[in-house]
């Protein structure tokens, strides 16, 4: 075999697991989105939890303790509850005379106002410390305020003659950080890394980084930070599929963490939109922005204000483009409807003069009429359908023309949040969904009537599907598009609104519950319709 054949086999393997990877990455993303919410109130519960810790008489020193374990939680949660806790412990640690605990409640203050872009005040307040007088520990958490506020200004002067000039003073102070770190921990290896890639050695900032991604686990904040920044060296050097897959672990991260200050979702979100996924990235882009106004900063709401017009924008585009396609769709629709009815009375034309031949031919017109009766019973089930399609069709143009006319208004009377929540809210889809369901079930029933009963012959006696009356389970409609010859899980996650994974799970289950389960889909597809 030739070098170059070779190469080429290598070369399509390669991308084969690259593309597997980082769709793994993106069916997590999408699970841990859908249980954003539960995930939340489990963090609110906890929190609640250590707040209880306040009630009663209890000490100032121990005051101050629970304060900062609740700063703690809400740290990377909601900004403005932890500077309240914050605040409250310099007030305790002036009371106690304390020097230290003054110092320490402070820097954490001035993490929290980087944080939220306060960084006036964060410049005022560092003025004011004595450099001197601090620790090894805390004079590296005020290099990494520090850090983070030049950080964060070059973020947000992209692009302008300050550009330079706060990216050589972010370079100076994780240099520093990288020098006053104890060698070998995560402070000293993370902004090394940091330093590594600012001063052009990109490669060998991601090998150190990857050797420390083995170490932590997702829902971490240092794993969030690690892939957030493997991702930013990968698109350094082109590599955007994986920068991609870095993100949606980063992301994923900070779902699974609640970590609500973060960037990641808002950058795959710009990412899928420039490669045309308006969908996914319209979603992104909605949670980002909630996730900002709960944890409370600018600097990700101006970030994320960039991009939602865009992408708002080619939703809307794309909403546009299905009305008018659904429009022709109705006109097609029509035209086979005008010629199915022609057909149907050119059947019955044929039929009648099939009745004036001799009676010598009698039984063959016998054998006709019954074939003539078939053909009957089939035109109106076409025509059942068909009617129940155009039903469905014209119900979904009313409905789309009813919230299309709905969020231009809001959009002309510049009411952006109620905007928002409209197309945020799920329930318009969630009526459609409901909608096409119950036609599916309904029509497919009428098909194939004695559907269930046929499925549940070939699965385990002791373990049948149960369902209500004319409506299909989840599991049943895998089944009835299997049995319309629609078999790739890809397409029916699309008809089912579902994940990949989740139709291959029940596929899984069903093939386990079946009698035969080397045939069991074979099975499925031989069920007879209405004859």
């Amino acid at each position: 075999m030739k070098a170059r054949h070779i190469f080429t086999i290598i070369f399509l393997l390669w991308t084969g697991i690259a593309t597997a990877s980082t769709g793994v990455a993106f069916s997590r993303l999408d699970s841990l989105i859908s249980d954003h919410n539960s995930n939340i109130a489990r963090k609110e519960k906890s929190i609640s939890s250590i707040k209880s810790k306040l009630n009663g008489n209890i000490s100032l020193e121990k005051e101050y303790e629970i304060n900062t374990e609740l700063y703690l939680a809400y740290v990377e949660f909601q900004n403005d509850s932890a500077q309240k806790y914050m605040r409250r412990n310099i007030e305790i640690a002036k009371k106690l005379g304390d020097s230290d605990k003054n110092t320490e409640s402070t820097l954490n203050l001035m993490h929290l106002l980087t944080k939220a872009y306060l960084l006036d005040e964060v410049s005022s307040m560092a003025e004011s410390i004595d450099t001197t007088r601090l620790s090894q520990s805390q004079k590296l958490d005020l290099y990494k305020i520090l850090s983070d506020t030049y950080l964060f200004k070059l973020e947000f002067h992209k692009g302008s003659v300050y550009e330079k000039q706060y990216q050589q003073m972010l370079t100076t102070f994780r240099s520093r950080i990288a020098g006053l770190a104890p060698e070998g921990s995560e402070r000293q290896l993370l902004y090394h890394a940091n330093y590594l890639n600012d001063t052009g050695k990109t490669a060998e900032a991601i090998d150190l980084l990857e050797k420390m991604l083995a170490n932590y686990h997702s829902g971490e904040r240092t794993f969030s930070v690690i892939t957030s920044s493997l991702a930013f060296y990968y698109s350094k050097l082109g590599k955007r599929d994986k920068q991609k897959e870095l993100l949606a672990l980063s992301a994923a991260s900070d779902l699974e963490g609640c970590i609500m200050e973060n960037s990641a979702l808002r950058q795959l979100a710009d990412l899928l939109f420039d490669e045309g996924d308006i969908d996914r990235a319209y979603q992104y882009i909605n949670i980002s922005v909630a996730d900002a106004n709960f944890y409370g900063t600018r600097l990700r709401n101006v970030q994320a204000s960039q991009l939602v017009p865009r992408i708002i924008k080619a939703y809307q585009e794309k909403q546009e483009k299905n009305y008018r396609n659904m429009r022709n769709l109705i006109i097609a629709l029509s035209v086979l409807a005008a010629l199915l009815v022609a057909g149907v009375i050119a059947l019955t034309m044929l039929y009648k003069r099939y009745r004036r031949l001799s009676e010598s031919r009698k039984r063959i017109n016998d054998k006709l009429e019954i074939t003539n009766e078939q053909l009957r019973e089939r035109d109106k089930i076409k025509e059942q359908y068909l009617g129940r399609f155009l039903t469905f069709s014209s119900s979904l143009i009313d409905k789309n023309e009813k919230q299309r006319k709905a969020m231009n208004r809001l959009a002309m009377e510049d009411k952006l949040k109620e905007l928002k929540s409209q197309l945020k809210s799920p329930h318009f889809d969630y009526e459609n969904a409901t909608l096409f369901y119950q036609n599916f079930d309904s029509a497919f029933l009428n098909i194939y009537p004695n559907f269930i009963e046929e499925v549940n012959n070939l699965l385990a006696p002791d373990d049948p599907i149960e369902t209500k009356e004319h409506q299909l389970t989840r599991e049943l409609r895998i089944l009835a598009l299997i049995r319309l010859g629609i078999t790739d899980n890809k397409e029916i996650a699309s008809i089912l609104r579902a994940s990949i994974a989740t139709i291959y799970t029940y596929r899984s289950r069903l093939k386990a519950r079946a009698i035969n389960k080397d045939t069991f889909e074979d099975d499925i597809k031989r069920i007879q319709a209405l004859s």
